[in-house]
């Protein structure tokens, strides 16, 4: 993940601070209280989940591989003394054993060695904490989303992108969650508690979808010279097809509450 993330780390700050309300509140309602809870975010990114997690009351270790990541983070987040920063990897943290009350994984699990990053999340669970795993997906409903990923996987196709993820897009899926992976969690004594869906709207123009766009996973893959030219067909296409148009683009975000019986 590091080197995929490395050169496009100042585009994923710059587009990717947001994270729906719909995350946390859903959490809440089904019962996951943040409040006073020793929480490791593995895959954490520049801190943005992080720094929410501690303002509900968490205590949260960060741990990234990418160094440009946890270095905006240290500093953007300087002021929070409830969020330490690791560079680390999922598959090994360094974190304490049977210390952590949750583990949150956000868009991260299909980067990881699973089976390695799993024994790690076991080990430094408490018995009967939690592991979260969400992601978040456009939905393929609009017009101006068909396109686009139509074009992306043009080029997928054309530049022979070896894909690991868009295989596994393929794969049998419960709440967007390949199956195999839900398979692999119950193998190490993971018990589902809950796994479910939610629908949220963000608007963008045309030029916010475009940049929101660079950094989506089935681009980041791309070699930097094929994302580069993939972008700008898409820049293009929105230009001719959508200039002046603002978008209501759908998005879902799928959850899995995993309990800890080890």
């Amino acid at each position: 993940m590091s080197a995929i993330y490395d050169g496009i780390a100042a585009e994923y700050i710059s587009n990717r601070e947001t994270i729906p309300d719909e995350l946390l509140s859903g959490l809440k309602a089904r019962g996951i209280d943040f409040s006073g809870a020793k929480i490791a975010d593995f895959g954490s990114g520049p801190g943005f989940l992080s720094d929410l997690l501690s303002a509900e009351g968490g205590i949260v270790d960060a741990v990234d591989p990418v160094e440009k990541f946890i270095d905006y983070g240290k500093e953007k987040f300087k002021d929070n003394n409830k969020v330490n920063f690791n560079l680390k990897r999922a598959e090994s943290s360094g974190l304490p054993s049977k210390t952590y009350d949750i583990v949150f994984v956000l868009s991260g699990w299909h980067w990881f060695r699973r089976t390695e990053a799993i024994a790690e999340v076991e080990r430094i669970l408490k018995p009967d904490g939690c592991l979260i795993i969400a992601d978040i997906h456009f939905e393929r409903k609009t017009d101006v989303i068909k396109e686009t990923m139509k074009i992306i996987n043009h080029k997928r196709k054309k530049y022979k992108v070896d894909s690991r993820l868009y295989k596994e897009k393929n794969e049998n899926l419960i709440s967007n969650f390949p199956v195999r992976w839900i398979k692999e969690w119950q193998d190490h004594n993971f018990d589902i508690k809950d796994l479910y869906k939610r629908n949220y709207k963000v608007e963008y123009d045309r030029w916010e979808l475009s940049r929101r766009l660079g950094t989506y996973r089935g681009l980041v893959e791309f070699k930097k010279k094929h994302r580069q030219k993939t972008l700008k067909k898409i820049d293009r296409h929105l230009n001719e097809n959508y200039k002046d148009k603002k978008f209501k683009i759908g998005h879902e975000l799928s959850v899995a509450i995993l309990k800890n019986k080890n």
